[in-house]
């Protein structure tokens, strides 16, 4: 088969395929005004109240949600709270060890080094003494 004959045999099974989707959807369509129970005043009024129904299970659902993300920013601000107060606990039990531990080293070490400061004046003292 050459390509020619391939594409207008394809062409025409995509045609035959479309008019057979055409006519079942037109045949369902049919059948379903036929068989409908309801007369259009009736089954306008029953779309409007699952309209209804549709709405208000939204507004529903919505508020749910608001009410689960203020909970959850609640339970947020708290859990911020506790870690703030566990920081600044952390904050004064080091800074009470640095005053415990580290200023009376801070301490000895500056009454080590004025005093041999004093030593060096002395000596420096000295000597300009002993050159003169």
């Amino acid at each position: 088969m050459s390509q020619a004959q391939d594409r207008e045999a394809t062409s025409r099974n995509s045609f035959g395929m479309f008019l057979s989707l055409l006519a079942g959807v037109s045949i369902g369509v049919i059948i379903g005004i036929l068989i409908a129970p309801k007369p259009g005043k009736e089954l306008r009024r029953d779309i409007k109240e699952k309209g209804e129904e549709f709405i208000e299970r939204s507004r529903k659902s919505f508020e749910e949600v608001v009410d689960v993300t203020r909970d959850l920013v609640h339970k947020g601000k708290t859990k911020i709270e506790e870690f703030k107060e566990k920081g600044e606990e952390i904050w004064e039990k080091g800074k009470e060890k640095v005053a415990k531990t580290v200023i009376p080293k801070i301490e000895a070490v500056k009454e080590k080094v004025e005093k041999v400061v004093e030593e060096g004046k002395k000596k420096a003292k000295e000597t300009e003494e002993t050159l003169e």
